[in-house]
């Protein structure tokens, strides 16, 4: 096992956290700076796609580039994550000030599309398909029914294949282990792993945060149970938060936590520095997103045996599906001073000069959105693809090629206001109420419904699509 230690400032900056994590929700503008108020002739973006690389590439390409022909300003307002980026948002839109552009998941701007807060996009999608090809998972980014199912409120930047296990593949070659299946060979991994001389990493990252990763895996780990959280029910869509499947993921983590570092500290910015710094040993986490800020830090050997595979599974179920898949991107939000003007940056980002090297800024973040991308010249030749033998190219395509199809699932119910209910974080205080504040899953699991209910109530209550 590599000792190899890299900063944390180095991981952070690599994986684009860096500015995330440090300003902790506070506001960074590019340098030309702006407040909460916006002319006709500005687009004001709240972005969580930030880092020293990205914020470069903001204002040296994209904005200078967009400004040098247009009559509009850019202003760029770097969010966190976890939550972040939408209690800024929240903000904006409380003093009628809404920013053109919000960059994040689905889910995160589900409330936006429950409240009638965004416009249709197709003929932007249109005209980027028409150079990149057919949008990826577009099923994903169209959130209406009825005579407005094929209707786009979202231009993506990226793929999140959330299903995905990492693991080591050189301490699994140490210890002599294989590839678990179910849930039991997961733990008897993590415990090999935690018991073992010959390795320092923990066995398993089990994140506890409220607000974002712990979410995420959770609902991997239900999938993987086999449950959901949402079911159709003739013409509308109920809540199927089984207990039986809730309850025997809670305790999964709890046996996990056992052999995990301190799960209160475990968001998606600390999982990827502590994997980096060669501390965890196997985890969930989107993509192969893992290897680029490792590789990035100069932890190489953590880079190239950072392998990817299925979740596995709870034994005897039978999961409808392996996992989730979302775009992350922007809606162009209703009430924004310039969203013409905003579509036309989206157009310039994404077009046939930028969308190439947007995505080789977190190349192993995201899935590109677009089928051709990934097959074009600019994308396969891009130094991180050619280093270490094409090793990383490698696993990209096997999270798109192996993986994916296991995870695709375009019947999954889901409308505006599933997606509201989304932003709530309901999963993520069930977790942390169990493994951080000692909470009894009984207790939490009821919390949880009393908590949809009242949720599910506030966002018919909003909805205005």
């Amino acid at each position: 096992m590599t000792r190899y230690q890299p900063t944390r400032r180095g991981v952070l900056r690599a994986t684009g956290l860096a500015t995330a994590t440090a300003i902790a929700g506070c506001l960074g503008m590019d340098s030309g700076g702006t407040n909460d108020e916006s002319s006709d002739g500005d687009i004001h973006i709240l972005t969580d796609l930030t880092g020293e690389q990205w914020e470069s590439y903001w204002e040296d390409e994209l904005i200078a580039g967009f400004e040098s022909s247009s009559d509009a300003s850019v202003s760029v307002e770097y969010a966190g994550m976890q939550g972040q980026g939408g209690q800024r948002l929240a903000t904006l839109l409380q003093s009628n000030t809404p920013p053109e552009c919000y960059h994040a998941t689905q889910t995160e701007i589900g409330d936006l599309f429950n409240q009638g807060l965004t416009q249709p996009v197709d003929s932007v999608i249109d005209e980027l398909e028409s150079t990149w090809g057919e949008t990826l998972f577009k099923y994903t980014m169209q959130p209406f029914n009825g005579d407005r199912a094929d209707e786009m409120h979202m231009i993506p930047n990226g793929i999140y294949v959330g299903g995905v296990f990492n693991y080591r593949k050189d301490i699994y070659e140490k210890l002599g282990l294989s590839v678990p299946k179910t849930w039991q060979g997961l733990v008897d991994n993590a415990k090999a792993i935690h018991e073992s001389d010959e390795v320092e990493a923990a066995g398993f990252g089990v994140a506890g945060t409220p607000a974002g990763k712990s979410g995420s895996d959770f609902s991997n780990w239900l999938y993987n149970a086999g449950g959901q959280t949402w079911k159709s029910a003739g013409e509308s869509i109920e809540l199927a938060f089984e207990k039986e499947h809730v309850m025997a993921v809670l305790e999964v983590l709890q046996e996990l936590a056992n052999y995990s570092p301190d799960p209160s500290s475990l968001s998606w910015a600390k999982t990827v520095e502590y994997w980096a710094g060669g501390r965890i040993a196997q985890c969930f986490m989107n993509n192969a997103w893992l290897c680029g800020p490792a590789y990035a830090a100069g932890a190489t050997d953590i880079a190239r045996n950072t392998e990817q595979a299925l979740i596995p599974v709870r034994e005897g179920a039978d999961p409808i599906t392996r996992g989730w898949i979302l775009a992350n991107g922007t809606p162009i939000i209703e009430g924004s001073s310039n969203p013409e003007g905003a579509k036309e940056f989206n157009k310039h980002m994404f077009g046939e000069e930028h969308m190439v090297p947007v995505s080789l800024l977190e190349p192993m973040r995201f899935i590109p959105p677009y089928a051709d991308v990934m097959d074009a010249d600019a994308y396969r030749n891009a130094e991180i693809f050619q280093a270490e033998d094409g090793v990383f190219l490698e696993k990209n395509e096997k999270i798109a090629t192996e993986i994916v199809p296991e995870l695709e699932s375009p019947d999954l119910p889901s409308s505006p206001e599933t997606l509201h209910v989304g932003t709530t974080y309901i999963q993520d205080q069930m977790v942390n109420r169990v493994l951080i504040e000692g909470q009894s899953s009984e207790a939490a699991y009821e919390w949880a419904l009393d908590e949809y209910d009242t949720q599910i109530s506030n966002a018919k209550e909003q909805a205005n699509y």
